[in-house]
């Protein structure tokens, strides 16, 4: 079994069809890109297939006990003293070892409080909280908004190294061409 499978799935907002009948399933070790204009409907796949909103019709399966993680594509940290604090605190709560190479390759500017950190700063943050560790399914949402070249390339080690421990992705962007070099399911939503 698919660690998540969508069955004729069908969501609409008012007058508006986002998709109909789509049938989708995700497996171990997979990366799904979904792509398409804004309003077409990627953020609201990822959200029905994290159970954060119910399809219209049809059903949506997943594997119990699986360990999932969100980067949405905009959170405003909550106010703590230094990123520092935050990520362990954080993981804590994940109950994941903190991974310091991971963290290193990041370069996060861990001199200012949370609450000044730049957009690209935030965003290196939840990459970190979403990527490390052994999750089974990771979910994205622009996850390459405010982010240096530097950065997104050790982003795409990080995802490259996640998909060959078995790590199933699941990420709305705009960036295919960042994607050239791994395996890939491309889910175009019109």
């Amino acid at each position: 079994m698919s660690l998540i499978e969508l069955r004729e799935v069908s969501k609409r907002y008012g007058d508006h069809t986002l998709f109909e009948n789509l049938s989708l399933s995700f497996d171990t070790g997979t990366i799904h890109l979904l792509v398409g204009k804004n309003g077409s409907g990627k953020t609201t796949l990822l959200k029905l297939c994290m159970n954060r909103i119910q399809t219209d019709s049809g059903s949506i399966y997943h594997q119990k006990k699986l360990k999932c993680r969100y980067m949405p594509d905009f959170v405003e940290l909550p106010y703590v003293d230094r990123p520092f604090t935050f990520i362990s605190w954080m993981l804590s709560i994940m109950r994941v070892p903190l991974d310091l190479k991971w963290l290193s390759e990041l370069d996060i500017d861990m001199g200012s409080e949370v609450s000044n950190l730049s957009k690209g700063n935030k965003q290196k943050v939840l990459l970190y909280l979403s990527l490390v560790g052994s999750p089974d399914v990771v979910f994205m949402d622009e996850p390459f908004t405010a982010l240096d070249d530097k950065t997104i390339k050790v982003v795409m080690k990080r995802i490259a190294y996640l998909q060959a421990q078995g790590t199933c992705m699941i990420i709305s962007t705009h960036e295919i061409k960042l994607f050239s070099k791994l395996d890939v399911v491309i889910h175009a939503l019109d």
